[in-house]
């Protein structure tokens, strides 16, 4: 397995991965309509249209096995003047869950936002339903710092936990031992 940055030639597998993900982890809280007809060609467009034009503070990175994209996390750097990063996605392939490549991608994330604002935090929202996340999370040092609601693309208001590691030092301190790739 490998993870590198992401590349417009990703966004294709990075869509599918993400409205897959989408489909089994939101379930029970968006409409079906909206998860078989829509998420497939809009998650198409989000990411075609976020590799081609990335906004300035985004970095996207891939986790790939023989070329197949396996997982990936997208960020927003200093998102907030308080909370720091923006992790705002973060999605591994069903059939690769509990191999490690979720807290792989987390770790070069934090690598990568300690170089790029040293000493800020990191922070995600979560599906207040979705305990599995939330104890992944937990178990990297995040904390549950705040209840939240995210109004959904399909016009539900999801309620949400707002996770956050208060600086990303320890979590990317976790990766110097195991460095995948070296950012530019």
């Amino acid at each position: 397995m490998n993870i590198l940055p992401a590349t417009a030639e990703h966004a294709d597998a990075i869509a599918d991965l993400h409205a897959s993900s989408w489909s089994i982890t939101y379930n029970d809280v968006l409409s079906q309509d909206y998860l078989q007809n829509i998420v497939p060609s809009e998650r198409l467009s989000v990411w075609r249209e976020r590799l081609m034009n990335p906004r300035k503070n985004q970095f996207v990175l891939v986790a790939e096995d023989n070329g197949f994209v396996i997982g990936f996390a997208c960020v927003f750097v200093m998102e907030h003047l308080e909370w720091g990063s923006y992790l705002e996605n973060l999605h591994v392939r069903q059939s690769h869950h509990g191999r490690g490549i979720g807290a792989k991608l987390l770790i070069e994330v934090a690598t990568i936002c300690e170089q790029k604002c040293a000493g800020k935090g990191l922070y995600l929202s979560v599906n207040q339903a979705n305990q599995n996340a939330q104890k992944f999370y937990l178990k990297l040092g995040a904390e549950n710092a705040q209840v939240s609601v995210w109004d959904a693309p399909d016009g539900s208001h999801v309620p949400t936990f707002r996770f956050a590691w208060k600086t990303v030092s320890a979590l990317a301190e976790r990766g110097l031992t195991h460095r995948i790739w070296t950012p530019q």
